[in-house]
């Protein structure tokens, strides 16, 4: 008789346990982890941006439409212009592009489609389908096939790297016409 009392208080005690486990609950008001909003923060259309230096204009940046995200990165998905000036507000260069966007963190500009940059001082006009500005190196850059026309060559070729300004540049795999030096 005491045996049988000692296994229904064992028997009792474990499914006592069991019960108690089985009724927790916390799981139901454990904090559900929130979904991180990844669009955008804000859609500006007719942009016209003005970036200046002690009063003097030194980047332009006009398109149709800008998207600015969370972390700071904007798409510009209908096109943009962007012109730079010298320390005297005078245009320099230009850069067009059907489409493209700029990385905050890593101050990166890129252009996409049909894309073209001038520099108006030197007439020289460079046409590629993709092209990065990369503002701590000061310099822009493409790995797509390149055209450039100014008024003495015509130059073609894959991939280039040039100032930001577009004075010195180097096509990576050059062919074209060019007038040869005497």
């Amino acid at each position: 008789m005491i045996i049988n009392t000692w296994r229904r208080f064992g028997v009792g005690l474990v499914v006592g346990a069991l019960g108690l486990t089985a009724c927790d609950r916390s799981h139901l008001y454990a904090e559900k982890k929130k979904a991180r909003y990844e669009g955008p923060v804000v859609v500006f259309d007719s942009v016209n941006t003005l970036y200046s230096d002690n009063a003097v204009p030194r980047v332009k940046i006009i398109a149709p439409r800008q998207v600015v995200y969370q972390n700071g990165d904007v798409r510009y998905p209908a096109g943009m212009k962007i012109t730079q000036y010298n320390e005297r507000g005078v245009p320099t260069t230009t850069l067009r592009g059907d489409s493209g966007r700029y990385d905050k963190v890593k101050q990166f500009y890129e252009a996409f489609g049909n894309v073209e940059v001038h520099n108006l001082e030197q007439q020289q006009t460079l046409y590629t389908t993709q092209l990065a500005w990369d503002q701590p190196k000061r310099e822009i850059r493409t790995d797509k096939p390149i055209k450039v026309i100014t008024p003495n060559e015509r130059l073609e070729g894959v991939g280039l790297v040039s100032d930001e300004q577009f004075n010195r540049y180097r096509i990576t795999k050059p062919t074209g016409i060019f007038p040869a030096a005497q």
